[in-house]
């Protein structure tokens, strides 16, 4: 079993799925189409804003981008993967802020920041990832990054390694064959669809990379994990329930809804309501490559979506070569009525403290501050 984590950026289920409502998703379809690429000004690197302020006037006043993309005529491929393979319309980005926290939840299930640590001199943290764990018992890995090695470059016991390799090697590497059993994968800025990027060229960077793991063979052994790092300042008509807070008493976790798409030879297909999250994604990884528990609790105890796999069904057919005719089957009719919300996985609790390697902790994450509220979430 080959898995294959691709991590693109800053979008919200609404905002790129309005397309699978024919299929039964819960998404809204009635809001404004945006325009793709968005126009410019107003549009730049932090536009919608999006970090942990930005989370607490959309928590507190709705404030959020509200709009939505033509999923059939902006990311047709991506429809077609929602469609075909599995669609987890309720997974949620790890934290309610912007990029970095995200991105290390889905390397290795925690962060000891909120915000957006300078790139250019990146901190280091001693804390263990799901890479290294692979390493550490025999299962081949690698890691495709920007040329500043964001966001690997955080984790001391990574630092140097020849599994490192620049993100634009993808492509090749996987048409040569085989990729290493555990991949992740982070596109340079401009094809990670963050804004004001055309979201359809980084869908189609994608879109040549699944290729590339099918015209070499790998289609049927290969599990596939898409996500989106944060919400992007992109509305979202669900509101995700309270699992962990700040200590301003502010929700942390679950973030707003993002993609998570699952496919490959094996992944059962079909619209998954459970609620997950970031740590699901590497956990699931953990799952189906036979590792043992990291050390982080958050991360270990997740559940997992490791029951959407059956290695004995009939493989999945491949999708559509990159450039081709995509061709969707009709919608049923009539359309699926969408799946009720499912119950609050529990009682929200403080964000807990960094576990490092050996033993040592850190404090929890507390380095953007908010109005303290009356009781924390759900109490």
């Amino acid at each position: 079993m080959r898995v294959v984590i691709m991590v693109q950026e800053n979008h919200t289920v609404d905002s790129y799925f309005r397309g699978l409502a024919p299929w039964g998703a819960n998404v809204a379809t009635d809001w404004p189409i945006a325009r793709n690429p968005p126009p410019q000004p107003p549009f730049s690197a932090y536009y919608p804003p999006h970090d942990r302020r930005a989370y607490f006037d959309w928590l507190t006043k709705g404030t959020a981008e509200h709009s939505q993309y033509d999923t059939a005529a902006d990311l047709p491929f991506y429809l077609y993967l929602a469609i075909t393979g599995a669609f987890l319309e309720n997974h949620c980005a790890g934290f309610g802020t912007n990029s970095t926290p995200n991105h290390l939840l889905l390397a290795g299930g925690q962060s000891p920041t909120l915000g957006n640590p300078p790139r250019r001199s990146m901190p280091v943290w001693d804390m263990p990832s799901v890479p290294a764990l692979a390493g550490e018992h025999g299962v081949p890995w690698r890691c495709y990054v920007p040329s500043d090695h964001f966001p690997i470059g955080f984790y001391k016991e990574l630092e140097g390694s020849p599994n490192i390799v620049d993100s634009s090697r993808f492509v090749s590497d996987a048409a040569l064959g085989p990729l290493p059993d555990l991949v992740y994968l982070w596109h340079a800025n401009g094809l990670d669809e963050h804004p004001p990027a055309n979201i359809t060229e980084g869908m189609n960077l994608i879109w040549q990379s699944v290729d590339a793991v099918v015209r070499a063979g790998g289609w049927e052994e290969t599990v596939f994990m898409l996500t989106w790092d944060d919400w992007g300042g992109f509305d979202d008509h669900v509101a995700t329930p309270a699992v962990e807070y700040t200590p301003d008493n502010v929700q942390l976790a679950f973030g707003p809804r993002v993609p998570l798409l699952m496919f490959g030879g094996k992944v059962k297909a079909g619209i998954d309501s459970r609620w997950c999250s970031h740590v699901s994604v590497p956990k699931t990884a953990m799952q189906l490559l036979g590792l043992p528990a990291l050390g982080v609790p958050r991360l270990d105890g997740d559940g997992g979506l490791v029951d959407l796999v059956d290695p004995r069904m009939t493989s999945n057919p491949p999708p559509p070569a990159f450039g081709s005719a995509i061709a969707f089957r009709a919608a049923p009719q009539p359309a699926p009525p969408m799946h009720p919300l499912p119950p609050v996985p529990g009682p929200a609790m403080p964000v807990p403290e960094i576990v490092l390697r050996g033993g040592k902790t850190m404090p929890p994450p507390n380095d953007a501050p908010l109005p303290r509220q009356p009781k924390p979430p759900g109490s």
